[in-house]
């Protein structure tokens, strides 16, 4: 593990939170059981995907 790819993983930890309370604060307004497609819904996946890549980066180079 190295100390980059530590500071990556937070770096999308916190991309990924600031997404997900934009897609929540959309909710809030339409007041329903599930979210509707929206940019936000997709700015939340793609934040998703980045940080679990960088999850598994981080964990990967603890090998190397």
């Amino acid at each position: 593990m190295t100390p980059k790819a530590v500071l990556n993983a937070i770096k999308e930890t916190e991309r990924f939170v600031k997404a997900a309370r934009a897609l929540l604060a959309t909710q809030e307004k339409k007041d329903a059981g599930y979210f509707y497609p929206s940019k936000e819904g997709g700015a939340c996946r793609r934040a998703s995907m980045d940080l679990t890549r960088a999850l598994a980066e981080m964990r990967r180079k603890q090998w190397d």
